[in-house]
Order: structure tokens, then sequence, then C-alpha cells
């Protein structure tokens, strides 16, 4: 494989360790800035509803520029905010950080992707792309538990500086590597927005919603979690997110299985179906650390197994339209997000962070319904019959006449 894919795999590295990182650096981060939890955790919230207003936005905007000076450009903005979230004297600084990281995250997720494929030849072009998203895969497995280790030694602060120096680093050897990628005509906010008006693309859509809605009013707060309800240490804490990372990126790689051997709804309802029941055992499983090492584990699983399957149905739904509706969907997954750590906020504000896993659970609940909706109607408009058009029924009418 192309070593320049593995450097934009590593910028995805990098985003994804960003992402994922505050929840286990919660308790001291809201320690050292004087914040309560639901306040520390709306740090989330600012980054992915950045990013899920940016992502259509910035995409459009930049689509005639070269994509080396973008990802370039993008890169030094995300290590420039990260580094401000790293040394923010208070939580108005530590937000506008956020935003800041979050605009990056997103334009350098889209332009990655597209840069890959166009550097590699079309007979590896699948497994390029494979490479680049498992860059955020592997960073819920090792980025997440590696930053949080980082914390634990020293400070959060020095968490957000390691992601930081991914982004510089990957900057740096994409540098001398990557070649000029000339940029192609924009696509309007309006067209790209315009592509959920596909037939079943928003019961589609509301369900990947409600799918994030469910875990991620969870793991917002796991940091939190696994101190005040499991009692486990800050090493402790680092393994067991490192089990969820584990079961994660195991997740994906067998959802991506799933996806080319069975009916996408078939298989999303299964996942979704199974996250339901983990979820409501998690509300038991947490008081202890073996059961929530069990627990985690399972939960990164099932969770990560439904992302294929939903990208794999998208791109049916969607034809034509397909890319478009992906990227519409990474934006629903981040607005879910943010409603995820509201959710969550409004929770641990009642001093109920033990009822997270339950609250997580209805949403996956609710999820499977929208699903089942869609996939009712899908099929339906499937069996239809198809109406013939207006000149073959002039051309019947004149041989029967």
């Amino acid at each position: 494989m192309n070593g320049r894919v593995w450097l934009l795999a590593l910028g995805m590295f990098a985003i994804g360790t960003d992402l994922f990182i505050v929840s286990g650096l919660l308790p001291e981060l809201g320690r050292d800035l004087k914040l309560s939890t639901e306040a520390a955790g709306q740090t989330s919230t600012v980054f992915a509803i950045t990013y899920a207003v940016a992502a259509p936005i910035l995409a459009s905007v930049t689509a005639r520029l070269d994509r080396r000076v973008l990802l370039l450009s993008v890169l030094a903005v995300f290590a420039v905010g990260n580094t401000l979230s790293a040394v923010a004297p208070t939580y108005a600084v530590l937000l506008i950080s956020r935003v800041i990281t979050g605009a990056g995250a997103a334009l350098y997720a889209a332009t990655a992707s597209a840069v890959a494929a166009r550097i590699t030849s079309p007979e590896r072009r699948g497994r390029a792309l494979a490479v680049v998203y498992a860059g955020m895969t592997s960073a819920i497995a090792l980025g997440v538990p590696i930053g949080n280790e980082i914390g634990n030694l020293s400070s959060w602060r020095w968490a957000f500086g390691f992601v930081a120096l991914l982004a510089v680093v990957t900057m740096a050897g994409l540098w001398g590597s990557i070649p000029a990628v000339p940029g192609a005509p924009g696509v309007s906010v309006a067209t790209r927005l315009g592509a959920i008006r596909a037939k079943h693309a928003p019961t589609a859509m509301l369900t990947t919603l409600l799918w994030v809605l469910g875990t991620f009013t969870v793991y917002t707060y796991l940091g939190t979690m696994l101190g005040d309800v499991t009692h486990a240490g800050e090493s402790t804490r680092t393994w067991l997110l490192l089990l969820f990372g584990v079961g994660s990126f195991a997740g994906v790689m067998g959802g991506g299985w799933l996806a080319d051997r069975i009916d996408p709804a078939v298989g999303l309802t299964s996942t979704i179906g199974l996250l339901i029941a983990v979820l409501a055992l998690l509300t038991f499983a947490l008081h202890s650390v073996a059961g929530a090492a069990v627990g985690l584990l399972l939960w990164g699983l099932v969770h990560w197994a439904s992302f294929p399957l939903i990208q794999h149905r998208l791109l049916s739904i969607g034809g034509k339209n397909g890319d478009m509706l992906l990227a519409l969907n990474n934006s629903a997954v981040y607005i879910g997000q943010t409603l995820a750590a509201i959710l969550g906020g409004v929770l641990a504000a009642a001093d109920q962070l033990g009822r997270l896993p339950l609250a997580g659970a209805g949403a996956e609940v609710l999820a499977v319904l929208a699903l089942l909706a869609g996939a009712g109607a899908q099929r339906r408009s499937a069996a239809e019959p198809v109406a013939p058009s207006e000149p073959a029924v002039r051309d019947n009418a004149t041989q029967t006449g």
C-alpha cells in the first residue's frame, strides 16, 4: 500500500483520538477548570455540532482548491485548535478551541478519502479507502487509551498536546510526499443537502442519529461513570477504555464482512437489537470492574458492527447520490453526538449517571423502530408495479387500434 495513504490514515487517527479522547478526560478536566460534569461534557457537544454544520459548507466552499494545499492547511488549523485546547485558561477558551478543531476535522475527513482514491491505482482504490477509515477506528482502540494514560501521568492538557503533535507529524509527512491534486467544480450546499430528499433517505438518517444518540449518551460521560459508578482507578480506566476500543475495531471489521453477505437492513436490525440488550445490561455491569470489562468489550463490538451496514444501506438507497448521502450521514452522526451530550448532561445534573445506559437503550429502541419503518416502506416501494411510460401507452393504443 502506498505510504502516502498511511500518512492520510495517521491524520484520521489524530481526528478520531481528538473526537473520543474527551470522555476519559472529563473528571480531570472538570476539576481543573472547576466545571460540573454536564458543563465539561459540552466540550464534546461543541466539537460535534461544529463538525455537523461545517462539513457540507466547507466542502462546497473549498471544492476548487488544490487538495494538497487544503490538506496541509486544515491539519495546521487542527493542530492550532488542539494546542489552544491544551493551554486553555478558561472554559470559554476551551469551547472556542473545540470549534476550531471541529471545523478542521470535518474538512480533513472529507478530503483525505478523496485524495487517497485519486493517488492510488484503480485496482487498489478500495483498499486505500479502507486504510484511511481504519485510522479512525484504530483511534478508539489505541488513541483514546494512550491519550487517557497521558492525562493520568501528567495532565489532560498534555493529552490534547499529543493530538496536536500527531497532526504536525502528519503534516510534515504529507508536505514532501503528496503531489498537487487539483480540485473539482464545486457542488453547492443546497445540492449537497438536497440529497436527503432521496426516497427512504430521511428514515435512514433518523436511524443513524438515534443509533449514535443511544451509544454516546453513555460514552460521552463514560470516564466519569467508571470513576463514580465502577470506582475504577485511573490506570484501570485506561484498560477499560482499551477494551471498548478492541471491541470497536473487531466490530467494524465484522460489520464489513456482514454487509457483503446479508441484507443490510436485516443485519442492522440484529446488531442494534443486540446493542439494546448490551446497554441495558451495562446498568448492572458497570458496578464492578469485571462486569465493566465484559460490558465495554461487547458494547464496542455490537455498536461498531452497525456502521458498515449503515453505510452499505445508504449507498443502495442513494444511488447516484450515494456519496452525498454518506457525507450527510456524517452530519447525522455528529448531530446525534450533540444531542447525546445534552441528554447525558441533563441526567448527570440530576445525579442520574447510573441511568445513562437505560436512556441509551431507549434511544436504540427508537432507532430500530425508525429502521423497520424505513425498510418496510422500501420493500413496499420495490413491490409496486412500474407504470408504463406515456409513449409506451400511446404505442400500445395505436397497435390495438
